[in-house]
């Protein structure tokens, strides 16, 4: 259980989280959506620990993570992504892999490569693995920043925007993959502008607008819900 109890974030004089309190058990697949501004990247954030929260907790299986640093949260089981894709660009699609599981030293160098052959094959990569990573396309980059995070096997994965600007079709093939990932037991928090790929695979939705927690809940209700409606279009659109 990953759990956020009356989470505030500040910076300077701007709240850009208010008192968020959510629950994320083990095996689901939630969607984090919400406006521009809504807050939803500096969640992931303070629950990855690149920020530490102003006020509130956060609790993995009942332990505080909120004061750990973002090396040691990872070795906790928290993986993220980032909106703009960050690999080293000079080495190969396959060192790239080698260089997380290094951090965490779980791996002798067979199994590394072991693993890391199989996770370029799941994302369809491996006949790249010798190509320097600056020659991957956008949408390529986050599927190699995907499997990056996924060397450790981490329990919950935090994935900021992964289909901002992807082709349609490393799109699909990205959606199957996190399908894969879901039905093999992984959490996955997803925070996406997508719309039609966050309800077609999400099977809970948790809504943030100006840094609260608006509605949570099943992706039929949140499509349904009017606090919803008015935070993306405001009210009088709305209406």
């Amino acid at each position: 259980m990953l759990e956020l109890k009356n989470v505030v974030k500040n910076f300077g004089g701007l709240q850009a989280l208010s008192g968020v309190s959510v629950r994320f058990a083990m095996g689901e697949f939630v969607g984090l959506i919400g406006p521009n501004g809504s807050g939803k990247t500096t969640l992931l954030s303070c629950i990855s620990g690149l920020y530490r929260p102003s006020e509130g907790s956060i609790q993995l299986d009942g332990r505080e993570i909120s004061r750990l640093g973002p090396h040691r949260i990872y070795r906790c089981g928290i993986g993220r992504t980032f909106q703009i894709s960050k690999v080293f660009a000079r080495l190969t699609v396959l060192q790239n892999l080698y260089i997380p599981a290094m951090t965490v030293a779980e791996l002798d160098r067979t199994g590394m490569q072991q693993r890391a052959v199989e996770i370029l094959r799941a994302l369809k990569l491996d006949q790249l693995a010798e190509a320097p990573a600056e020659r991957l396309s956008g949408g390529q980059r986050k599927l190699l920043e995907i499997g990056m995070v996924m060397m450790n096997t981490p329990r919950f994965l935090l994935l900021d925007e992964p289909f901002g600007g992807v082709h349609p079709v490393l799109k699909n093939q990205l959606e199957e993959y996190l399908k894969d990932l879901h039905l093999s037991g992984k959490s996955i928090i997803l925070v996406s502008h997508e719309m039609s790929s966050v309800f077609r695979i999400c099977e809970r939705l948790v809504v943030l607008d100006r840094g609260a927690l608006v509605t949570d809940g099943p992706p039929h209700e949140v499509r349904a819900d009017q606090r919803v409606v008015n935070a993306y279009l405001g009210g009088k659109h709305a209406a």
